[in-house]
Order: structure tokens, then C-alpha cells, then sequence
């Protein structure tokens, strides 16, 4: 149930409800969907939504997503519609300080990184 009306968004994302959840856009939505389904299937232990990683002081990251694998591999998830400047600089951030990969899951690929096959 909405309490406050969607704003317009950026790049013309539609928000989508799952499950009660408010998402940024379908594209997210339908993720989540699989997520749900991978969890079915036993693939994954658990998902978290919205969970932000601090690079560095001053640079706070919110991840689309935070999935543990059955394996116990973690890795976060940004699913993106457009790639902007300011993520440009996030990747960047990324590949120096961050915990663990990120998967950013674009309409016909998924780029992960740090990508291990570059060497680090």
C-alpha cells in the first residue's frame, strides 16, 4: 500500500511494486522475482534490499541488492537501466575498496566487478 505518490523518475523507470516492496523499476522488480525463484530453487541462502556499503568516509554506496549464494559467496547487485557519470565514479571506488564483487546487471549483460579474469 503507497502512503506517498511516486514521483516522475529518472530516466523514465517505472516504479513496480513486488511482494509490497517499491522499486525503482521493472527491471529491479523482475531481479527481485528472480532472486525469489533462485531462493526457491536452493541456489541462494538469502537476499537483502537497499543496503548501503561504505566505500570510503565520505563515499556511502546503496546496493540494489546484497545476495548470499548457497556456496556462502556475497556479492551485491546494482541492476541498471542507464550508466552514469556519478556510477562511473562509484566503479571506480569499487574495484579499490569494496568487500566483496558487484554485479551490475545491465539489459543484455552482467559486469562484475572487481573482474577477477583482469587481475587485480
Amino acid at each position: 500500500m503507497r502512503t506517498k505518490p511516486w514521483r516522475r523518475q529518472k530516466y523514465n523507470a517505472k516504479p513496480t511494486e513486488y511482494r509490497g516492496w517499491r522499486f525503482d523499476s521493472k527491471a529491479e522488480a523482475d531481479y527481485a522475482r528472480g532472486l525469489d525463484a533462485r531462493k526457491d530453487a536452493g541456489e541462494i541462502i538469502f537476499w537483502l534490499r537497499q543496503i548501503p556499503v561504505d566505500l570510503t568516509e565520505d563515499d556511502r554506496y546503496r546496493l540494489d541488492f546484497l545476495v548470499v549464494e548457497s556456496s556462502g559467496e556475497l556479492y551485491g547487485v546494482d541492476v541498471k537501466g542507464m550508466e552514469t557519470k556519478s556510477f562511473k565514479r562509484v566503479v571506480r571506488l569499487w574495484q579499490r575498496y569494496a568487500p566483496f564483487p558487484l554485479h551490475v546487471v545491465y539489459r543484455d549483460r552482467v559486469a562484475i566487478i572487481p573482474d577477477e579474469t583482469q587481475g587485480e
